[in-house]
């Protein structure tokens, strides 16, 4: 969309005309504190005042505190952080540490999921597309299960692949697959998952770039699963849109063995990035966001839920702050520029299927707020709450 935004206040954008968006995409996966937070402006001025840059060589007991709030509340045994500018960075790191670590090449990870630009993380995932050929190799692709049926399938085929090969080192996958559609890992896949992993010595390594920082309603999403991951990938709402900075957490295990590799960063975690990223963790973690996100991602689900109901609808699917609504035709680019001209921001995950990501300060008036526009632009009306 050709919309020149100019401003943000809370939940909302503000086009170059004045015009008001409710900001229902949340810069995909990325808004917490909602846009024009003064905490987080007070602290990129702050720093900005400072006004230096020293490499990564030196000490800095500014990224120590962020790096020491991250691994206070990451699941397991996590107790080192890698710095870097993005999220497809912080996965092409994890993939460099997992082999090295692993001492196998072989990285096998759940196909049609998106986990980045960058070419390694573009070929784990599912972005090296043929004008980029030829792709890095060495990654094996299971089916995304979306019945319990077919996960039963692909845990008993990873385990048959253990079984034939022994070059595999690492499973790398998102704990909920964003960009495919908002799809949910049936119950009980990443704990059989977590379990051959643990038989069999492969490392496992989960890409929260997406997911983590609250946005599910956990701190870190692996934690919906009582996952124990060897590796986390962090960026996005790590940010709050307002840096560019990624994070690769790992277990002494993988920090011991992958000393090999290098992990050099020149702008990874710069001064005024990570002061605007330190005060937003800190804000996620001081006014409960990730509790926000679960309680109001809940409301907001409930409200949506009916517009299954529709003809055209074939699955509203919710976790947290992250929606998808998928569609029996290819519409969902007319609809999503539907939601523009009537004030919402919106996204598609494919030509059948929306995609959006509130802010997660969001309340729940300004989440009816969007569902009632949602609900417009798919030409029915939201039912009456209940008392």
């Amino acid at each position: 969309m050709k919309i020149d935004f100019v401003r943000g206040e809370g939940c909302s954008l503000f086009d170059a005309q004045g015009k008001e968006y409710l900001d229902f995409l949340g810069g995909w996966c990325t808004a917490t504190t909602g846009w024009r937070d003064p905490e987080i402006a007070k602290a990129i001025a702050a720093q900005a005042a400072e006004g230096f840059y020293h490499t990564p060589y030196f000490a800095s007991a500014k990224q120590e505190h962020l790096a020491s709030l991250l691994l206070k509340h990451a699941p397991g045994k996590m107790s080192r952080v890698f710095r870097c500018c993005s999220g497809s960075e912080a996965v092409e790191f994890a993939l460099r540490a997992a082999r090295a670590a692993s001492g196998k090449p072989i990285i096998v990870s759940i196909d049609g999921v998106y986990h980045g630009h960058t070419y390694g993380a573009a070929a784990v995932g599912n972005d090296c597309v043929k004008a980029m050929e030829p792709c890095p190799t060495g990654y094996i692709k299971l089916k995304m299960p979306k019945t319990a049926e077919e996960a039963r399938g692909v845990v008993a085929q990873f385990e048959l692949l253990l079984k034939e090969r022994n070059d595999i080192g690492t499973f790398f996958s998102e704990p909920v697959w964003t960009n495919a559609g908002m799809f949910i890992p049936p119950a009980g896949f990443y704990e059989a998952i977590q379990e051959v992993c643990r038989k069999n010595g492969v490392l496992l390594v989960m890409d929260e770039v997406a997911t983590g920082m609250g946005r599910l309603g956990k701190m870190y999403a692996s934690s919906l699963w009582g996952l124990e991951p060897d590796i986390i990938c962090l960026g996005k709402s790590f940010t709050g849109g307002f840096a560019a900075m990624g994070a690769t957490i790992v277990t002494e295990h993988v920090f011991k063995n992958s000393r090999a590799i290098s992990d050099y960063s020149t702008f990874g975690w710069l001064p005024q990035d990570l002061a605007a990223t330190t005060r937003n963790v800190e804000l996620l973690i001081e006014r409960d966001l990730p509790k926000n996100a679960e309680e109001v991602g809940d409301y907001l689900l409930e409200l949506l839920k009916p517009l299954e109901k529709l003809l055209k609808v074939k699955a509203v699917r919710g976790l947290g702050m992250a929606f998808s609504i998928e569609l029996h035709l290819p519409i969902a680019n007319m609809l999503a520029g539907l939601c523009f001209k009537n004030g919402l921001t919106m996204a598609t995950a494919d030509s059948s299927t929306l995609f959006f990501s509130p802010p997660l300060c969001m309340d729940r008036e300004t989440a009816k707020r969007g569902a009632e526009i949602l609900a417009k632009v798919l030409g029915t009306k939201l039912p009456e709450e209940s008392a």
